[in-house]
């Protein structure tokens, strides 16, 4: 018997194919709206600036000319911002679970092979196989962990988008809601 079980390999391809359409599927999505996002604020912003330019040269005192207050351009500023943040953090969580999928594959395939190994190792190499199986259960707590801290870091980012959406309401004096 074989050590190396290549019909194991060749089942797990086809996932790994899957994985990378899904990934290239998602910095695409990504990007598009990205995109689409950027071009928004691009129109809205030049809009709103050759309208400004317009009242302001329409003006007649000081008092007209103070009325052109710079809150609208923060307002839309700050949910640009915010709408990138979004983007971001939605990608993030996108890209994690992909990892997150591809390396339960993996944790999966190297026990099998820690399994297949321990089977059919000669009886002589009992202190090699524990070996393996302790190194396979130390890469499974290491990925554990990650994952651990990964959830953590998208949790933060969420964090970090909402205070931003609280700071930017208070910024602009507008309500919560």
């Amino acid at each position: 018997m074989s050590i190396f079980d290549s019909e194991a390999f060749q089942n797990g391809q086809p996932s790994g194919l899957d994985a990378v359409q899904r990934l290239g599927k998602g910095v695409i999505d990504g990007s598009e709206r990205l995109a689409r996002l950027q071009l928004q604020a691009l129109r809205v912003t030049s809009d709103g600036f050759f309208a400004s330019w317009r009242r302001l040269l329409s003006a007649h005192g000081p008092e007209a000319v103070a009325e052109l207050s710079p809150a609208a351009q923060a307002e839309r500023l700050l949910e640009y911002g915010r709408q990138v943040q979004e983007l971001a953090s939605a990608s993030q969580r996108v890209f994690l679970d992909l990892a997150r999928q591809q390396m339960d594959a993996s944790a999966t395939q190297l026990r099998g092979m820690v399994a297949e190994v321990s089977k059919n190792a000669p009886a002589d190499a009992e202190s090699l196989v524990s070996a393996l199986e302790t190194a396979a259960k130390s890469a499974d707590c290491l990925y554990g962990r990650g994952w651990k801290a990964a959830g953590q870091g998208v949790e933060l980012a969420d964090n970090v988008i909402r205070l931003s959406r609280e700071a930017g309401r208070l910024v602009v004096g507008k309500p919560k809601g």
